[in-house]
């Protein structure tokens, strides 16, 4: 069954590669690396990523449906039902805590590797995170972490991911 969504992918993704520049100093230059392009590093854990985040789909599309199911056992309609499961969580699918886990390990796995190459060889955690899956045709995952009204990560005092 096809991933369940209120809100729109392509604003989704929009919004996603958008926001890290409102916190990250802009004197930190990306440059514009693409999957294959990126260090051996880079890929493995995109790699990861892909695995765990499969995984995590499967679980989150599954609590999903049942979520939207509760509703309407409750007696709305389907429409009513996702309007009103995405109202309690608002990241919808993607806030079950194995997406979540995913993508914020791997945004601090991603700036961990940043942090030992070379500066130029850098990527933003965002385009491993999304950019990269939709350049890798994962249609179904790029759906699922468009969900997300923000990145589930921080800056600390240092200015450091956390």
């Amino acid at each position: 069954m096809a991933l369940i969504t209120l809100y729109s992918t392509e604003d989704g993704i929009e919004r996603l590669l958008a926001q890290p520049g409102d916190v990250r100093s802009q004197a930190v230059p990306f440059a514009d690396i693409s999957l294959e392009q990126a260090s051996p590093e880079h890929r493995q854990v995109f790699a990861d990523y892909v695995n765990d985040l499969k995984l995590a789909y499967d679980i989150a599309e599954a609590w999903w449906e049942d979520t939207i199911e509760t509703q309407k056992d409750l007696g709305l309609s389907q429409k009513k039902a996702i309007a009103e499961a995405f109202d309690a969580r608002l990241a919808g699918p993607a806030s079950n805590p194995h997406v979540v886990w995913a993508v914020r390990g791997y945004w601090l796995e991603c700036d961990r590797v940043n942090r030992s190459i070379e500066a130029n060889r850098a990527v933003p955690p965002e385009k491993l995170l999304l950019k990269w899956l939709i350049e890798a045709g994962e249609t179904d995952l790029v759906k699922l972490i468009a969900c997300m009204p923000y990145w589930p990560v921080g800056l600390d005092e240092k200015g450091e991911w956390c």
